[in-house]
């Protein structure tokens, strides 16, 4: 093989990567699309991505301490209630999650 060669084979080679980072992009891009639009579905007139957050409540629940091998890390619970409310039909609703954040020791918590 000549050093040509080879540089066509790198180049053939770039090329695969690149189109399989862009179809990677993309198809993340469009399950972020599709995962985002159920999240924010109206129960009441059924459209996908019409719902948007007007509030948000936020109940501590608490912090607790975890070793896990030698690492001690704090996890700081809290309860999060997302209201929402239809740009088209103006119903509104509400969404409940529990969120921990995990934080090692050495670190100041944040507020």
């Amino acid at each position: 093989m000549q050093l040509t060669d080879y540089f066509y084979f790198a180049l053939v080679l770039i090329i695969l990567l690149a189109v399989f980072g862009v179809f990677w992009l993309v198809g993340g891009y469009l399950m972020f699309l599709s995962v985002d639009r159920k999240l924010r579905r109206c129960p009441n007139c059924g459209r996908g991505g019409s719902g948007f957050i007007n509030d948000t409540d936020i109940v501590p629940l608490g912090v607790s301490i975890e070793r896990t091998g030698k690492e001690t890390v704090r996890i700081q619970a809290e309860k999060v209630t997302d209201h929402y409310e239809c740009k088209h039909c103006s119903h509104t609703w509400m969404r409940t999650f529990e969120r921990k954040e995990r934080q090692p020791m050495g670190e100041e918590p944040v507020h």
